[in-house]
C-alpha cells in the first residue's frame, strides 16, 4: 500500500483539539462525585456513586488512549507512513516482511475508542431503580463540553475517513446521537445570556468614544 487518498488533513488536529478538551473538562465532574462518595450514607448510594466515578475514570482513560491514536496517526503522516511494503531487488513488493503501519487504522481505532468512551458515560448515568434520581451530572457545564467536544471529534474524523475512502458517512452517526441525547437527558439546561456578550460590550466601547465615556463614569458609581 503506497497510494492513499489525501484526505482533509486538518481533521485529525481539530479532533485532537476536541478530545483533549473532553479529556481535561472530566476532571470537575470525577472531583465532585469523589466527594459525593465520600460523603454517602447508605450503601446504596454509595456504591451506586463509586460505580460512576469508576465509570468517569474509565472515559478519561480511554480518551487519553484515543487521543495518542491521533498524535500517531499525525506522527505517521508527517513522516510518509502508509503502510509501505518492503521491496526486492526489482521494487516490486516484498510480501514476506511486514509492512509499515497504516495511519488509517490507527484513526478508526480512535474513532472505536471514542465510542466505547461514550458507551460509559451512558452507563455512568444510567438511572438505577433504587437512585434514579442519582444519574444526573454534578458539573453540568463541564460535562456540556465533554459530550459536545466528544460528539464534534467523532463528526470530523468520520468525515476524514469518508473523504479517505475508508468508512461511511453514516457509520458514526449513532454515537453522535446518542452523545447529544445523552447531554439532553443528565445535564440541566444552563441558563441562556440575555444582553451583549462580553466580546460585544467591549468592542462597542472600543468602536465609540462616547460608549467608552459613559463606561468609564458609570465604573466610577460601582461600590467597591
Amino acid at each position: 500500500m503506497t497510494d492513499q487518498p489525501s484526505g482533509t488533513g486538518d481533521g485529525v488536529r481539530t479532533a485532537a483539539a476536541h478530545l483533549i478538551a473532553a479529556f481535561t473538562h472530566l476532571g470537575a465532574e470525577h472531583k465532585a462525585l469523589t466527594a459525593e462518595q465520600e460523603q454517602a450514607t447508605g450503601k446504596d448510594i454509595q456504591s451506586t456513586v463509586r460505580r460512576m466515578t469508576g465509570e468517569i475514570g474509565e472515559t478519561s482513560r480511554i480518551l487519553a488512549h484515543a487521543t495518542t491514536a491521533l498524535a500517531t496517526v499525525q506522527g505517521m503522516r508527517s513522516f510518509g507512513i502508509n503502510g509501505q511494503m518492503a521491496r526486492d531487488e526489482e521494487g516490486a513488493p516484498y510480501s514476506p516482511l511486514i509492512s509499515l503501519g497504516d495511519p488509517d487504522e490507527q484513526l478508526y481505532e480512535a474513532l472505536s475508542l471514542v465510542q466505547v468512551a461514550a458507551r460509559h458515560l451512558g452507563s455512568a448515568y444510567t438511572p438505577t431503580r433504587k437512585h434514579p434520581g442519582l444519574a444526573g451530572v454534578r458539573r453540568p457545564a463541564q460535562m456540556r463540553t465533554v459530550l459536545a467536544r466528544m460528539r464534534d471529534a467523532v463528526t470530523v474524523l468520520s468525515a476524514e475517513l469518508t473523504a479517505r475512502g475508508r468508512g461511511e458517512p453514516t457509520e458514526f452517526a449513532a454515537c453522535v446521537a446518542f452523545l447529544e441525547d445523552l447531554a439532553e437527558r443528565t445535564c440541566p439546561g444552563l441558563p441562556s445570556q440575555t444582553g451583549p456578550s462580553a466580546r460585544e460590550v467591549a468592542a462597542a466601547i472600543l468602536a465609540d468614544p462616547g460608549i467608552a465615556r459613559a463606561a468609564a463614569a458609570a465604573l466610577q458609581h460601582v461600590p467597591s
